[in-house]
């Protein structure tokens, strides 16, 4: 095990320190806020009316649908070369004229928490780990959807859209392939979020679920960050990434939600005898894996058209 890994180990460690911390200094004021009963403040009629598993699919849908129109305008404007990416190129040059040895050393060790290696063997470990618990082949095709698929968008959106990493001269590492979007920042808040998501199916301890989401937060945002500290990103490129995690993430999660909740009445012929969404909730791994696959079709079409028609 090299240094630099042991050293993204630590880093990694010190992030969930860090959100321990915070989660409970955070405490007293979630205990306010869940004494204030915010549920009582929405009307009567929405309460009675709105099943709550259908409005949530419908929300996730429109967030996923407006997160990929934003990614979609942002690699209009890396096309275009207008818009905030104006400014990638100064941003790029001013940091590489700001780095110091110590910090760059420090930056890499954190940029290699991003890497493929790191972040696969620890999604597999908790996948693992959960499924045992669970007792649940779940935990293995979540991790293998969210992850296989961030992957695979990135992959076709990288060759899409072609854009050249920034000047060499400006790069404090080595790095090989296309720029657009930052393949560090979009897996790694895909897959850490994964494993955020995996820890709160495996616990009912709030601290321990808040813990992972918060430090799942702090070493997304840093990883994205440390791409564009070593040149080997332009911040349009980062944003682009985490933008286009996001949209994964939430198609996942949408996908994940349908076979408990479906957003439209089912046909008698569906149901249970009491009523229940028999068929959808008997094929749950099924129902997931078609309804991830759709959403994984209708985003990178989307992405595919914008790419090909700019």
């Amino acid at each position: 095990m090299s240094v630099t890994t042991v050293a993204s180990m630590g880093l990694a460690l010190a992030a969930v320190a860090v959100a321990f911390a915070a989660v409970v200094a955070a405490r007293p004021t979630a205990r306010r806020l869940r004494g204030m009963e915010l549920a009582r403040h929405v009307p009567a009629w929405a309460r009675d009316r709105v099943p709550p598993g259908p409005f949530v699919l419908v929300a996730g849908a429109v967030l996923a649908l407006a997160l990929v129109s934003v990614f979609v305008e942002i690699l209009d404007a890396v096309v275009d070369e207008d818009d905030f990416t104006a400014f990638d190129r100064p941003v790029v040059e001013w940091v590489a004229q700001r780095r110091t040895g110590w910090s760059s050393a420090v930056v890499v060790a954190v940029t290699d928490i991003g890497g493929k290696a790191l972040l696969t063997l620890l999604l597999a470990g908790v996948a693992v780990a959960v499924a045992v618990r669970l007792r649940s082949w779940r935990p293995f095709v979540l991790a293998a959807v969210s992850g296989g698929g961030s992957a695979l968008l990135v992959a076709g959106s990288k060759l899409l859209i072609a854009r050249d990493r920034p000047d060499p001269l400006h790069r404090a590492v080595v790095e090989s392939g296309f720029s657009f979007p930052s393949g560090h920042s979009a897996s790694a808040l895909v897959i850490l979020a994964t494993v955020a998501w995996l820890i709160s199916m495996a616990t009912g301890s709030r601290t321990v679920r808040a813990t992972a989401w918060v430090a799942a937060g702090i070493l997304a945002v840093a990883i994205g960050v440390s791409r564009v500290y070593l040149g080997v990103h332009y911040p349009s490129d980062v944003v682009a990434g985490w933008v286009l995690g996001a949209t994964w993430l939430v198609t996942v999660a949408v996908a994940d939600r349908l076979p408990g909740s479906p957003p439209l009445p089912l046909p008698r012929r569906w149901r249970r005898a009491d009523g229940s969404t028999g068929w959808l909730a008997h094929r749950p791994v099924a129902v997931f894996t078609v309804t991830a696959t759709a959403g994984f079709a209708a985003i990178f079409g989307i992405v595919s058209v914008a790419a090909l028609g700019g």
